[in-house]
């Protein structure tokens, strides 16, 4: 039913959005007005890219000196989930579908064959220098402008200006969501006096099942089992951490410490946000939940990420271990410079199988890595000159190929972290 009303005022709304791209296109010497879909159909996008775009305002982009700007966005039918949408909407201009959508079009496929401009559209240019070069640029899509570097948040996911570690947290619970956030976790048994630390876990059927006309089995690199994790979580839970896990349906635990939050009551798009949001850190599997601690600066172990490009190297609140590529024909494990070298950077799951495999971090190095985030808390973290020399090494390695290589995931500072023992056991990485 909704469906057919949305198509009802979608074909009313046409003569309304006409006038309107007229009347901005107008204006638009003096008065610039944008917009912009987010995607709001997968949680990781939903919430990083936007939340990347607010930090990048903060900073002072996308604004054009002289000129006044306002920005309107629009979430597309699908929205994954309501709450964070609920606390965007707190924050930046949300317009119906129905009508942006006949907007985009009218400006897109229509006003711009007779006067092309790029002007209007969030995510083309965050800069005046931006601008000029892709005022006049045709982009067929966004797979299309992100091959071309033409793309900026929240359109990209790169935080290529670290806005995220710079400016202060973007979106906040009401006093009110406070409250009944609190409420849920004391009836259902957790102490929010006490430490949480999460582990999220990618759920393989979550693709599959809301979007089963497109084919995900490219991601299968991305797959990282509980068993990687389950000494880490006992650890933590002996530190006197109450230990959330998120993504796993097959685990009951028995130690009353370790809380399955996908079988429980409580699951629901509010504590989606609000449990990740009040953790102490989390580990995750490099998956789009994990994206709720990094918009509230919560610290993340990010385990697992394949391709390597994939690594979010933008903020200090994140420790990194990823999957490491090992050559069937070389018989042993690539270097950062050979993975750069073959192009095998950016490598997705359907490609070279025969040739490439993914190892995964082991669980010894991804519960080092958890305790060494629980030591940084504690102030009681430390590195010896060996390490912090391995850790340069290697940021100054990555930075330079990827800015050799990657135009699109170029960063201003590598300021997130390779867990120590990860990389004491992959230097050769760096050789």
């Amino acid at each position: 039913m909704i469906k057919i009303v949305n198509k009802i005022l979608g074909i009313i709304s046409i003569p309304f959005a006409l006038i309107f791209v007229v009347i901005v296109r107008l204006i638009s010497p003096i008065i610039i007005i944008r917009w912009c879909a987010i995607i709001s159909t997968r949680l990781g996008h939903f919430a990083e890219n936007t939340n990347i775009y607010l930090s990048e305002k903060q900073l002072g982009k996308h604004d054009i000196k002289g000129k006044l700007i306002f920005d309107i966005f629009y979430f597309y039918p699908k929205i994954c989930n309501y709450q964070l949408a609920k606390m965007f909407k707190r924050k930046i201009l949300v317009l119906p579908y129905f009508f942006m959508n006949n907007v985009n079009y009218i400006n897109e496929f229509i006003i711009n064959k007779f006067f092309k401009s790029n002007l209007h559209d969030i995510g083309y240019y965050r800069t005046e220098e931006d601008l000029k070069r892709v005022e006049n640029t045709n982009i067929k899509s966004l797979v299309d402008g992100i091959k071309k570097n033409l793309l900026f948040p929240p359109l990209s996911t790169n935080d290529s200006l670290n806005a995220q570690e710079i400016e202060k947290i973007n979106i906040s619970f009401t006093q009110k969501e406070t409250e009944a956030g609190n409420k849920i976790l004391k009836d259902f048994g957790i102490d929010i006096k006490k430490k949480m630390a999460g582990i999220i876990l990618r759920d393989n059927d979550y693709l599959k099942k809301n979007y089963p006309k497109i084919d995900w089995s490219y991601h299968k690199i991305r797959h990282s089992d509980f068993s990687y994790y389950r000494d880490c979580a006992e650890k933590l839970a002996k530190l006197g951490y109450q230990v959330i896990v998120f993504g796993e349906k097959n685990e009951n635990f028995t130690n009353k410490d370790i809380i399955n939050y996908s079988n429980s009551v409580i699951r629901s798009d509010f504590m989606d946000i609000f449990l990740p949001s009040k953790l102490n850190f989390a580990v995750s599997s490099a998956t789009g939940l994990d994206a709720i601690p990094i918009i509230f600066k919560v610290p993340i172990v990010e385990v697992s990420v394949a391709p390597l490009i994939s690594i979010r190297p933008y903020t200090n609140k994140i420790k990194i271990l990823f999957k490491t590529y090992y050559s069937k024909t070389l018989a042993r494990k690539l270097t950062l410079d050979e993975i750069f070298k073959f192009n095998l950077h950016d490598l997705q799951g359907n490609d070279l199988n025969d040739e490439i495999e993914f190892i995964h971090p082991s669980s010894k190095e991804i519960t080092s890595a958890a305790l060494e985030i629980h030591e940084e808390l504690s102030n009681n973290f430390n590195n010896t000159d060996e390490e912090e020399n391995l850790q340069n090494n290697f940021k100054i390695k990555y930075k330079k190929l990827v800015d050799n290589s990657s135009e699109d995931r170029s960063l201003r500072n590598f300021t997130a972290s390779i867990g120590k023992l990860f990389l004491k056991n992959n230097s050769y990485l760096i050789n």
